[in-house]
């Protein structure tokens, strides 16, 4: 069976919904989430939304890259000890 538009960003291909590849980062917020809280400088603060706003990337998407980086980094100290 031939691929049919089902949607702008989703393709019906043998009964399954496939979505664009560059459109999977949205997909999961689809998953289940939870809310991170915190305060940080104003300055920090504006300087992030500018560069998101830059990158076009959104800020959701910015803070989990830069959690799972943090945590990276913080198990690789934790395994050099």
């Amino acid at each position: 069976m031939a691929q049919k538009l089902f949607s702008s960003n989703v393709f019906l291909s043998k009964g399954c919904a496939t979505i664009k590849p560059e459109l999977r980062q949205y997909v999961q917020m689809a998953e289940e989430t939870r809310e991170v809280r915190g305060r940080i400088p104003k300055d920090l603060k504006i300087a992030f939304e500018i560069a998101c706003a830059r990158l076009e990337v959104t800020q959701t998407a910015a803070l989990e890259e830069a959690i799972r980086h943090w945590l990276k980094k913080k198990e690789s100290a934790t395994d050099e000890e």
